[in-house]
């Protein structure tokens, strides 16, 4: 797949959905729309889509079964893309609804489950809980 030339940035995401800046929440609104319906394209990254969901749930407390819905709407949206594949992202925001573990080591342990790979890693009791196939160094 071709990636598209233009990355989305958290702050155009974030200003969607909170609707908190009249002027930025409509031009990102079509934006989106546009993305939507595939009209336009821009790729979505796993540093970005963490930072969202880490200010949704840290800065603006929206609770983690919230967050996943909402971001899941997204990801249905044709000119949305990612690298790895926007499965990774569904199941890591599914993860992220029902477990206390933050959406990095979910994504990691998604990714690695997928990708038939292995994470190295200190951090047991997270990848633990998340019946991920890890290591330490």
């Amino acid at each position: 797949m071709k990636l598209p030339k233009r990355i989305i940035d958290a702050n155009v995401i974030l200003r969607f959905l909170l609707e908190d800046d009249e002027e930025k929440f409509q031009r990102s609104k079509e934006f989106f729309r546009k993305l939507e319906f595939g009209e336009d394209d821009a790729l979505l990254t796993e540093i970005v889509f963490a930072e969202v969901v880490w200010v949704l749930q840290k800065v603006y407390n929206i609770p983690r079964k919230e967050i996943s819905p909402i971001f899941l709407k997204l990801l249905n949206y044709n000119g949305l893309k990612t690298v790895f594949g926007k499965e990774i992202f569904s199941e890591s925001l599914k993860l992220y609804a029902v477990h206390t573990v933050d959406i990095q080591d979910i994504f990691l342990s998604v990714l690695t489950r997928m990708k038939g790979s292995k994470i190295i890693s200190f951090d047991k009791a997270d990848f633990k809980k998340l019946k991920a196939d890890f290591s330490e160094p």
